[in-house]
């Protein structure tokens, strides 16, 4: 089993996300700490939100086979910087959030986890469920 590590924004929707590929009951405690969830790690927002800690995501993903990039598609920005995931020498999948809600501009977010350098790209909603199940197969 590959063990995958989700990488967003405060708030993205990446402890969501989690739950319902992983189907265990999950709450995010926020306390700024790595969290695992079986095979899932999961990494506070404030490791994006803050350049500083970019050593710590770079160190979590060290033993992880694949990397979540989450994009908020209700926001207007994005943190991720040009071609970051290059950096993590390991597989890289962006996923659209939150693609259900009205205000979601699908086609900006994908913009920008593609200026991450994200290739693949899934558009996902756990409201509705979209994009789960390939997901689910992309990170095997």
């Amino acid at each position: 089993m590959k063990k995958v590590m989700f990488v967003g924004e405060t708030r993205v929707g990446k402890s969501s996300l989690i739950r319902a590929l992983s189907g265990e009951e999950y709450t995010s405690h926020r306390a700024m700490a790595v969290e695992y969830v079986g095979r899932f790690v999961n990494t506070p927002g404030e490791f994006l939100e803050n350049s500083w800690f970019y050593n710590a995501l770079i160190t979590t993903s060290a033993d992880c086979d694949m990397l979540v990039f989450v994009q908020d598609a209700t926001r207007g920005s994005s943190l991720f910087p040009p071609l970051f995931a290059p950096i993590f020498n390991r597989r890289v999948v962006g996923v659209v959030s939150k693609v259900d809600a009205p205000e979601a501009d699908v086609a900006r977010a994908e913009r920008f986890l593609n200026n991450a350098g994200a290739r693949d790209i899934v558009y996902a909603s756990v409201v509705t469920g979209e994009g789960l199940d390939t997901l689910a197969e992309m990170i095997g």
